[in-house]
C-alpha cells in the first residue's frame, strides 16, 4: 500500500533524500520488532502499491585485524524478491552499544520490519526470518564484540568501506560474504586486512 511520504517525521523525510539504493539503515526497533529503511527506485514503486514484496536476510561477522586493532562488525543483506537487483546492506559497529544493540534485536531471528520508501511513498512491512539454525547468531555476535578492541569509529569506517569493496555490485557482495562467512560457519569469519599502523 502506498503512503505519501508528507506523512512520515521530518527526520525520515529527510532520510529519503539521503538514502541511496543500496544501503539497509537500522531504525531501532518499536514493540519488539527491529525495522531497518530501504528505497526503491520509482519505477519499481509497483511492488509497494500491490504488496508484492518478499524479503530474505543474511548477516555475516567478522573479526578484522588492521592497524593494530580488531575491528568487529557485522553486515546484514537484504534480499527483496529473491532479487540480484535488489539487495540492500547495513553495516554494524559491534562495539558501538547502539549498533550492537540494533543488531542484536535483528539476529533474535524472529520478526523484523521493512519501512520500504520511494522518493514520494513508502510503506512499513513486516516479515518473519524464517530460518532454523543449529547455533545462536546472537551470541555470534556477542563473542566477536568480545574480541574487538577499543579502536576509533574512523577505523571502523575504513575497514567496513574496505570490505565492502570486494563485491563491485551489491549481489557480488553477497556471493563474496556467503563464501568468506557462510551458514556452515555460523556466518563468521576472522581475516586480517593489508595496511599496518602508522608510527
Amino acid at each position: 500500500m502506498l503512503n505519501p511520504n508528507t506523512e512520515l517525521p521530518q527526520n525520515l523525510q529527510d532520510l529519503v533524500e539521503r538514502l541511496s539504493y543500496v544501503q539497509a539503515i537500522p531504525l531501532g526497533t518499536t514493540q519488539s520488532i527491529p525495522f531497518i529503511a530501504v528505497k526503491l527506485s520509482d519505477e519499481n514503486e509497483k511492488y509497494l502499491a500491490d504488496n508484492a514484496i518478499t524479503c530474505e536476510f543474511k548477516p555475516s561477522i567478522f573479526n578484522i585485524s588492521y592497524k593494530g586493532e580488531n575491528i568487529a562488525l557485522c553486515y546484514v543483506q537484504f534480499r527483496l524478491n529473491g532479487s540480484d537487483e535488489h539487495i540492500y546492506t547495513a553495516s554494524y559497529d559491534l562495539k558501538n552499544d547502539k549498533q550492537y544493540s540494533d543488531c542484536y534485536d535483528l539476529l533474535a531471528m524472529k520478526q523484523y520490519g521493512l519501512l520500504v520508501l520511494t522518493n514520494n511513498s513508502h510503506d512499513f512491512l513486516q516479515f518473519d526470518a524464517n530460518i532454523e539454525l543449529d547455533f545462536n547468531p546472537q551470541a555470534m555476535i556477542h563473542g566477536a564484540r568480545e574480541q574487538g578492541t577499543e579502536y576509533e569509529p574512523l577505523l571502523f569506517s575504513e575497514v567496513s568501506y574496505g570490505l565492502s569493496m570486494q563485491g563491485e555490485t551489491p549481489a557480488a557482495l553477497w556471493r563474496f560474504l556467503e563464501q568468506v562467512a557462510p551458514l556452515d560457519k555460523k556466518w563468521y569469519a576472522s581475516m586480517q586486512l593489508g595496511a599496518t599502523k602508522e608510527a
